[in-house]
């Protein structure tokens, strides 16, 4: 599932959510006022979410943008005079959101100060591609999240967990940055992969160069990896872990070699909605090797307890149980 960016609101609703804003910046705001703003911000959540995000970005301008004074005259502190012409009033309220308007295109677009931001999600069992505006794309793994702003200066992907290979746009003058976790990972113009799995995080670098900054700093080229724990300290990356392997899930496909079989378990799981579980513990050491594809999950299950002589038990309630025969 997608979320919209906040720049996607409608133009009609966010033109009108500007000029509630000025009117209800009034010294005085009638009741009648009031009420009326109050039935047009009932009259859908399109029009309470157009609302709010005027409402943040004038948050925003009034704390970074001090220097503005006329446009913050013009846009928030706009006041109406007693005895002033209704006419007049009005006049003045239009340039108001005309100035308005005009800032937030210089400000809130994409190459502005603000710039824009987005949130992706993909599901369990899914994947999301995502094409950025500067040329850049994100491929989400299963249940996956990540955060994106792009602004004049700076791109920068926050990786709230899951697994993205990103393909970055090299871009000099805006560096693109993805933080997770503990840590950050600067582009240098590359391909890499950014992995949460549980509390560290693998940065695998296929093409180019990243720079990993965490409470050291690694360069990493072509097919090197280097992981960092929730500290930001460096640890070793999981034994045996290759590029190709570890990026098999963008052509459906997951890849073990000599993997323990709880591993290998939980690796599946991710993709599906059920428990996969071992009946000893003991059997946790098995070692698994070969290819298999995401969604063929009960034959994937079939072919390990084959070749490990185990057996497939579904145990109901959403679990599936190896154990011994």
């Amino acid at each position: 599932m997608t979320v919209p960016a906040a720049t996607d609101i409608a133009e009609t609703l966010q033109d009108e959510a500007i000029e509630w804003m000025i009117r209800l910046s009034a010294e005085s705001c009638p009741a009648d006022e009031l009420q009326a703003f109050d039935q047009w911000l009932q009259q859908s959540p399109g029009h309470q979410a157009a609302y709010a995000e005027i409402a943040r970005r004038m948050d925003w301008l009034e704390r970074v943008a001090k220097n503005d004074a006329a446009v913050r005259k013009a846009a928030l502190r706009y006041r109406s005079e007693p005895q002033e012409h209704a006419g007049r009033r009005w006049l003045k309220l239009a340039s108001a959101a005309s100035i308005l308007l005009a800032v937030g295109v210089a400000t809130f677009s994409s190459e502005g100060w603000y710039g824009s931001s987005a949130h992706y999600r993909s599901a369990r069992g899914g994947r999301e591609t995502v094409d950025l505006a500067d040329g850049s794309r994100l491929e989400l793994n299963t249940d996956s999240e990540v955060k994106v702003r792009l602004n004049r200066w700076q791109r920068s992907v926050q990786v709230v967990k899951g697994e993205v290979y990103f393909s970055v746009a090299h871009q000099t003058e805006r560096p693109f940055i993805v933080t997770a976790g503990a840590g950050r990972s600067i582009d240098i113009g590359t391909e890499f992969e950014v992995y949460r799995q549980g509390g560290q995080v693998i940065i695998a670098v296929r093409e180019g160069s990243v720079r990993v900054e965490a409470k050291q700093s690694r360069e990493l080229t072509a097919s090197q990896t280097v992981a960092y724990d929730p500290n930001g300290d460096f640890i070793d990356p999981p034994a045996q872990f290759d590029i190709d392997a570890a990026t098999a899930w963008r052509r459906g496909k997951l890849i073990f070699d000599n993997r323990r079989l709880d591993e290998v378990l939980s690796e599946m799981s991710r993709y599906h909605n059920v428990q996969l579980q071992l009946s000893d513990r003991k059997l946790a050491d098995n070692k698994v090797s070969g290819t298999f594809f995401i969604d063929r999950l009960d034959g994937n299950l079939a072919t390990i307890a084959n070749s490990l002589n185990l057996t497939v038990r579904y145990a109901g309630s959403g679990k599936i149980v190896l154990a011994r025969h």
